[in-house]
C-alpha cells in the first residue's frame, strides 16, 4: 500500500512525458501541421480511457494485492519496451508511404493505454484501508499522480529534449519505467518477476547505448520529405532542424520538417528565390537600421548586410539551432560575426514589446509556410500592427505570405500600400512601386558585391529578370482565389485551420498514397495556393 503513491507518480510522469515526445514526433512527421497536436491529444486521451477501463476491471477480478502488483509491474515493463518500439514502428510506416489515421491512432493510443492500466490499480492499492484514513490515502495517491504529470512535461520538454535526441528521450523514459518496475519488484517482494524486470531494464539500457553510439537521430532521419534521409539533424527543445542535399547540389534547410530555405547565394541559378530579399535594396535605397525576424540558415542575412548604407542589423531567431548550423557555411558564418549584426534568441513579439523605442528603416520577415502551426503569430493583424509601430518614416516591411491571399489582404488593411512580388508581400505607408522601375534599382543591383566580388556576373540577365517581375494587388489575388479574402487575427487562426493543410485524405483510411496537396474533407489548401506560389 505504501508504494501505491510511487506507482501513481511514475504513471503520471511517464505518461505526460511520452505525450510530449509523441507530439514532437507526430508533428514532425506531419510537417508541423497545427491539427497534429490536437489529434495526438485526442488519441492519447482515448488510450488513457481504454487502459484505465481495463485496469479497473483487473481490480475487480484480482484474487489479492500480489496479483495487482504483478499486473502493474508487467504493465510498466511492457510500456518500457513499447516506449521506443512504437515510435520506431510509426517512423518505419511513415517512411514507407503509409499514411493511415487508423494505424497512427492504434500506435498513439497503445502508448498511453498500457501505462494508464496502472492508474486505477494504484488507487485501488492505495486506498485499501478502513475508516477515516481512506480519504487521506486517496488524496496522497492522486496528488502523487498530479505531481508526476506536472513534472513530466517540465523535465522532458525543457531538459531531455534540449540535451538528448527525440529517439534517445523515448528510450530514457522507457528506462525510467523499467527501473521503477525493478524497484517495485524488490520493494513489494513480488515472486517470479525479478528476472523479467531486470532483463527488461538491461534491454532498454542496452538499446539506449546502441542508438547513442550508432545514430541518435535515426528516428527523425527516416521522416524526411519524400523519404530522403537528412544529412544533418539538430535537435533542441525549440524544435528540429534538418539539412538535405537539393537537386542542384545546394544544401536545403528544413525546420520542423518544413522547407525553410537554401544555403545558396548564386543569383544565376537562384534556387533560393534571391530576387525577394534583393528587392528590399531597391525599395529602401539606404536602410541604416534593419530588423530581420527569422534567421534560418543566415543566407538572407549574408545578402542584406551587403546593402549600401546598412549600419546595424537586429536579428531575432527563436531557435538557436540555426546559429549552430550556420557556422559551417562561410558566407553565413561571416555575416553572424559582423559587428553590425546583433542576434537575439527570443520570441519576436516579446523582444520588440520590451523595446518600444526601436525604429527600423527596413523589416525583413522571411516567414515560414502560412499553414504551419503558430504561423498566425507572424501573419496576423496584431503582429503587423506591432511591426508598423517599429517602422521609421519611409520604412518598408516585407514578409513571405507563401501564397496565402488572406495574409496579403491583412497587410493591405494595416498599411496604406501593400503589394505582392512573387510570394513576398511588401508594405509601407507610401507607394514604393516606382522605385523598382527606376534606373537606380538596376544600378544598385549591378553594383552589389559579396565578399569583395560582384554579386551578379558581368552581363547577367538575372538583373533584368528580377526587376521585370510585376507587383500584384490584393484585389488581383482575390479574383484568383475565387472568394472574399479574410482578415487574419490572433483569434481566428485563419491560415492554419480554415485555409490550412490537411492531415489525411480519404484514401489514407485504406492505406492509399494520395498526393500531398490534394484537398481533403479534414481541411484543405487555399484554392489559389499553388497558382499564387507559382507566379
Amino acid at each position: 500500500m505504501k508504494y501505491a503513491a510511487l506507482l501513481s507518480f511514475v504513471c503520471g510522469f511517464a505518461s505526460l512525458s511520452l505525450e510530449i515526445l509523441w507530439v514532437r514526433l507526430y508533428g514532425f512527421a506531419k510537417s508541423s501541421t497545427p491539427a497534429a497536436f490536437g489529434l495526438v491529444l485526442c488519441l492519447y486521451l482515448v488510450g488513457i480511457a481504454i487502459g484505465a477501463g481495463i485496469g479497473a476491471r483487473a481490480c475487480r477480478r484480482a484474487r489479492d494485492d500480489i496479483q495487482l502488483w504483478r499486473d502493474s509491474v508487467l504493465a510498466l515493463l511492457a510500456s518500457a519496451l513499447l516506449s521506443p518500439l512504437l515510435p520506431a514502428l510509426f517512423a518505419a510506416a511513415s517512411s514507407s508511404g503509409v499514411r493511415s489515421p487508423l494505424l497512427d491512432a492504434a500506435l498513439v493510443a497503445c502508448a498511453s493505454a498500457v501505462l494508464s492500466f496502472c492508474f486505477p490499480i494504484a488507487h485501488h492499492l492505495g486506498t485499501r484501508v478502513a475508516g477515516a484514513g481512506r480519504g487521506r490515502h486517496f488524496a496522497r495517491v492522486y496528488t502523487a499522480n498530479v505531481m508526476g504529470a506536472a513534472l513530466g512535461p517540465l523535465v522532458t520538454g525543457y531538459l531531455l529534449l534540449d540535451r538528448f535526441s527525440l529517439q534517445s528521450s523515448f528510450i530514457i523514459i522507457g528506462m525510467l519505467q523499467a527501473a521503477a518496475a525493478v524497484f517495485l519488484v524488490q520493494a513489494v517482494r513480488l515472486p517470479g518477476t525479478k528476472v523479467v524486470a531486470t532483463a527488461a531494464l538491461a534491454g532498454v539500457g542496452g538499446l539506449l547505448l546502441a542508438v547513442t553510439v550508432i545514430d541518435p537521430h535515426a528516428l527523425l532521419r527516416r521522416l524526411g520529405p519524400q523519404g530522403q534521409p537528412a544529412q544533418v539533424v539538430v535537435e533542441n527543445r525549440h524544435g528540429v532542424l534538418t539539412i538535405y542535399k537539393g537537386k542542384n547540389g545546394d544544401d536545403v534547410i528544413y525546420g520542423g520538417n518544413v522547407y525553410d530555405g537554401s544555403a545558396s547565394l548564386d543569383p544565376v541559378r537562384n534556387s533560393n528565390g534571391l530576387e525577394r530579399p534583393l528587392l528590399f535594396a531597391a525599395l529602401q535605397p539606404k536602410p541604416k537600421r534593419v530588423l530581420m525576424v527569422g534567421l534560418s540558415i543566415g543566407t538572407w542575412l549574408a545578402l542584406v548586410r551587403e546593402f549600401p548604407g546598412v549600419e546595424s542589423i537586429d536579428v531575432i531567431e527563436i531557435n538557436p539551432g540555426y546559429l549552430e548550423a550556420a557556422q559551417v557555411y562561410p558566407a553565413q558564418a561571416a555575416a553572424l560575426r559582423d559587428p553590425r549584426v546583433h542576434v537575439a534568441v527570443d520570441d519576436a513579439r516579446r523582444w520588440l514589446r520590451h523595446r518600444p523605442e526601436k525604429r527600423y528603416d527596413l523589416i525583413v520577415m522571411n516567414t515560414t509556410l502560412h499553414w504551419r502551426a503558430n504561423t498566425t503569430l507572424l501573419l496576423s493583424r496584431q503582429m503587423l500592427q506591432q511591426m508598423k509601430a517599429h517602422m521609421a518614416p519611409g520604412a518598408v516591411l516585407g514578409f513571405n505570405a507563401t501564397g496565402s491571399p488572406d495574409a496579403f489582404f491583412t497587410a493591405s488593411q494595416v498599411f496604406a500600400h501593400a503589394y505582392r512580388y512573387r510570394s513576398f508581400v511588401y508594405a509601407a505607408e507610401f507607394d514604393f512601386r516606382s522605385r523598382k522601375e527606376a534606373p537606380r534599382a538596376r544600378e544598385l543591383y549591378q553594383a552589389l558585391r559579396m565578399n569583395g566580388q560582384a554579386f551578379f556576373p558581368p552581363g547577367s540577365a538575372s538583373v533584368g529578370q528580377f526587376l521585370a517581375v510585376p507587383f500584384n494587388t490584393a484585389a488581383q489575388d482575390e479574383s484568383v482565389a475565387g472568394r472574399a479574402l479574410e482578415l487574419v487575427t490572433d483569434e481566428n487562426l485563419l491560415t492554419e485551420f480554415r485555409h490550412g493543410r490537411t492531415l489525411y485524405d480519404w484514401g489514407d483510411l485504406f492505406f492509399f498514397r494520395d498526393p500531398l496537396w490534394l484537398p481533403a474533407p479534414w481541411g484543405g489548401e487555399s484554392p489559389g495556393w499553388r497558382a499564387l506560389l507559382a507566379r
